[in-house]
């Protein structure tokens, strides 16, 4: 009993409790090991004992306590209560323990994120996940775990660290991918109604010089392009950005100053050099944007400048 961890869970089925612990695993697999044990058994009906695995220090027990208690994604909470020894904070050090969620003192100061924890002298203590203890001026009796009501037979449940990390890769770039489709279809939108509206207003109404205006458009496109560079691994977002590039090339050429029109362009130019890093790059194009950030966009515009410069300029000019 002196190296176990154990939580009783309560209010609980069996399925629900693994979708608690898989979560928390997924949030925490930082503090794993490269191989962790878990175990799961029905002590009762709706009441469960979830050994943890020994590797998992004081603190990360902790929160996990808390986690079972408050998982997120329930309309319920949970009855969760954590006994070990404690073998890593000074204050508790090889001390019985008895760890729980003051639901009571939580409602009323509206916090969550703590655990409480009760030695087997009957001191208690409240433990934030700022990682500081206060003593509490009242105190909890002390609760042992039963060990005549623990279960004999464990189901076991086996956790790779490496299997965690690409799962937890998966659903990082899973939400990823939605969060720039629902973006994409917003920015896009407000482009494509913005550009040709604000030309008409200035046109009719404003009467600023279009290629001023066509100049902040055109930058306006050529910065979303580059903090949104993931939308041209979508060919059919590649295509979009494409229509609205040339919408910019369009009104570049109906204005009268040459020079400022070519800048029109760069939108286009823009998105070839990062349709192109995309492509060739893959996934390295977000490290080296990660990791380079400021410099790499630079070589990101210097680039999209020349292309400009070299390739699209000279059609513009020869189309005007």
């Amino acid at each position: 009993m002196k190296t176990e961890k154990y939580i009783i869970v309560k209010n609980c089925t069996k399925e629900e409790l693994k979708t608690i612990l898989n979560d928390w695993l997924v949030m925490y697999v930082g503090s794993l090991r490269s191989k962790t044990i878990f175990e799961i058994a029905e002590i009762n009906t709706n009441i469960f004992a979830l050994k943890v695995d020994k590797g998992i220090d004081d603190t990360v027990f902790f929160y996990l306590v808390n986690y079972c208690a408050y998982p997120i994604g329930f309309k319920k909470t949970f009855v969760a209560e954590g006994h070990t020894i404690a073998t890593k904070h000074k204050t508790l050090l090889n001390k019985n323990i008895y760890v729980f969620n003051n639901e009571r003192e939580n409602e009323k100061d509206k916090e969550y994120d703590n655990v409480w924890i009760t030695t087997e002298e009957n001191e208690t203590y409240r433990f934030n996940f700022g990682g500081k203890f206060k003593k509490m001026d009242f105190g909890y009796n002390y609760k042992a775990l039963d060990i005549s009501i623990l279960p004999i037979v464990y189901e076991k449940i086996f956790i790779s660290k490496d299997e965690l990390l690409d799962k937890v890769k998966r659903k990082e770039d899973e939400k990823s991918r939605r969060s720039i489709a629902k973006r994409f279809k917003i920015i896009s939108t407000i482009l494509f109604v913005l550009i040709p509206l604000a030309v008409l207003i200035n046109k009719h109404f404003l009467r600023f010089p279009d290629e001023m205006l066509i100049y902040y458009c055109s930058a306006l496109v050529v910065m979303w392009f580059i903090f949104d560079y993931k939308i041209f691994i979508d060919s059919k977002r590649t295509l979009i950005c494409l229509l609205l590039s040339l919408l910019c090339v369009v009104f570049g050429i109906n204005t009268k100053n040459i020079s400022m029109a070519t800048i029109t362009t760069i939108p286009l130019s823009s998105l070839v050099v990062l349709w192109a890093g995309n492509k060739l790059l893959g996934t390295k194009m977000g490290y080296l944007y990660d990791k380079l950030n400021r410099l790499f966009i630079l070589v990101l515009i210097v680039f999209a400048i020349l292309v400009s410069i070299f390739v699209f300029n000279p059609v513009l000019k020869y189309l005007k």
